[in-house]
């Protein structure tokens, strides 16, 4: 499910008109980036998962076994132009990852020295049922 994750906070990103007025599509991207030399910008990334097999999953006949997926996804916030258009950015996002089913698990600012722009990292977790 990691990338589709992905793949389905992107999409439901870049569906938003108020956040695409403040952050082009084309600059919310789905994984590591080697290098980011265009802000404001977007980047998406999956932080953690697991799978839970539930009670009986190792002896249940196939079809029967219910298995839980956890993905943990970060979205990284970049912005050049101030402090507030990270914290802007951030508030169109937080409703539509809401919506999403996801739960906020934490949301941090800080400033990057190396590319001298102010960054927001936020987490958001969401599970997913299995019948194996």
């Amino acid at each position: 499910m990691s990338l589709d994750a992905l793949l389905t906070v992107r999409n439901k990103l870049i569906s938003s008109s108020d956040l695409t007025a403040l952050v082009p599509a084309s600059q919310i991207k789905v994984g590591w980036q080697k290098t980011i030399d265009s802000f404001p910008c977007i980047i998406i990334n999956q932080a953690a998962g697991n799978d839970v097999g539930y009670l009986g999953y190792a002896t249940s006949p196939s079809g029967n076994k219910v298995r839980r997926e956890q993905v943990t996804v970060q979205i990284d916030i970049y912005s050049r132009k101030s402090r507030q258009n990270v914290f802007e950015i951030a508030d169109e996002i937080v409703p539509l990852m809401i919506s999403l089913g996801s739960s906020k698990d934490s949301d941090v600012d800080d400033f990057n020295d190396d590319l001298s722009v102010y960054r927001k990292i936020q987490t958001y977790t969401f599970f997913k049922f299995h019948d194996d």
